[in-house]
């Protein structure tokens, strides 16, 4: 991620060209630095701070990814390219990036609608949802939402190991002949009228064809600075992780629709004994003022619904961990 500090002077310690500029080493623009790079593109890579880092939004042991969505029809040919990318990142890597993790999606009676939408989108990726009720997924996983609940089990879903899938975008850049800079904040970007940029920054100043900005939660300032003004909101999400009260009780992947701006839980894999709650909303914040803000509401909120849905949990966190979502302000679903 980048970060725009536009009352540092500028210092051109080095003076570096190359045909494309990545600002952000998160996984998007990690992403996006390997497939330049693989295009024969002369592509630098630019971290604000030191790789790895836990600073952003793409670090972080986990992460969700599935089939199911709520129905949007554009989605599901872009989730469905995303396993199949994933996989061959996998393989390229020759190390283990995904987990099979089958995934619940729960709700109430009056969602049925919106959950077969969500089973719908799964049978478009070329799976076969499941149903299933509240009443055998609380005998199964010893929660303990409403007997009349639906559930909708999309098969394919997984887990990504997020900082290793970071880091293996990173690994097999710089083996595609890229070069990543981290430590690097920029200062600023100017973008002349044929495209092509300079990347400035207390280090140096960086000449290239052409710049992709992946900043992250930084986005609305840099782009500010380019007169791109988006209506972006950065939320902090406290990533809460609970221990389980009974080893032998199986865990689950989960999202639980029940309530405005959802719930979700990962299956017992990154610490022993742990399960991962979170809340998929959290307080607006300044990037750079992430840790200044007090959790201890959204902290008791969460734990009151893990005491009320999870009695298989103790209902205190063991583990409380921080990422950012930048999302806009136009909520759509």
């Amino acid at each position: 991620m980048e970060l725009l500090c536009p009352h540092v002077k500028h210092t051109t310690a080095a003076v570096l060209e190359a045909d494309v500029v990545v600002v952000g080493a998160g996984v998007y623009g990690s992403s996006a630095a390997l497939f330049l790079a693989r295009a024969g593109r002369r592509t630098i890579l630019l971290e604000q701070f030191p790789a790895p880092h836990s600073r952003g939004s793409s670090h972080g042991q986990t992460r969700i990814i599935r089939q199911a969505n709520y129905g949007t029809p554009a989605l599901t040919p872009i989730m469905a390219d995303g396993f199949k990318q994933w996989q061959q990142i996998q393989k390229q890597a020759g190390e283990t990036l995904m987990r099979p993790s089958p995934m619940l999606v729960i709700g109430s009676q009056d969602q049925r609608a919106l959950l077969e939408e969500i089973a719908r989108s799964v049978k478009m990726g070329g799976h076969t949802p499941q149903w299933s009720t509240g009443q055998r997924t609380n005998h199964t996983f010893g929660m303990n939402f409403p007997a009349d609940s639906l559930v909708v089990i999309d098969p394919s879903a997984g887990i990504l190991l997020a900082d290793k899938c970071v880091a293996a975008l990173q690994r097999l850049f710089r083996d595609a002949g890229g070069r990543l800079l981290d430590s690097w904040p920029v200062d600023d970007v100017e973008v002349a009228a044929n495209g092509s940029a300079r990347v400035i920054g207390l280090r140096g100043t960086i000449r290239a064809e052409s710049v992709v900005l992946c900043p992250g939660p930084w986005a609305k300032p840099v782009l500010a600075k380019l007169g791109v003004h988006l209506p972006l909101r950065v939320e902090r999400i406290a990533v809460l992780y609970w221990r389980s009260k009974d080893p032998s009780t199986p865990t689950t992947t989960f999202i639980d629709l029940h309530h405005t701006g959802h719930f979700y839980g990962l299956k017992e894999l990154e610490y022993p004994g742990l399960v991962k709650v979170v809340f998929h909303s959290g307080p607006e914040i300044e990037p750079e003022e992430r840790d200044q803000g007090n959790t201890e509401d959204l902290r008791q909120f969460v734990s009151q619904y893990v005491k009320e849905r999870h009695p298989g949990l103790h209902p205190q966190p063991t583990i409380e961990e921080t990422c950012m979502y930048t999302v806009s302000r136009h909520k759509c679903t």
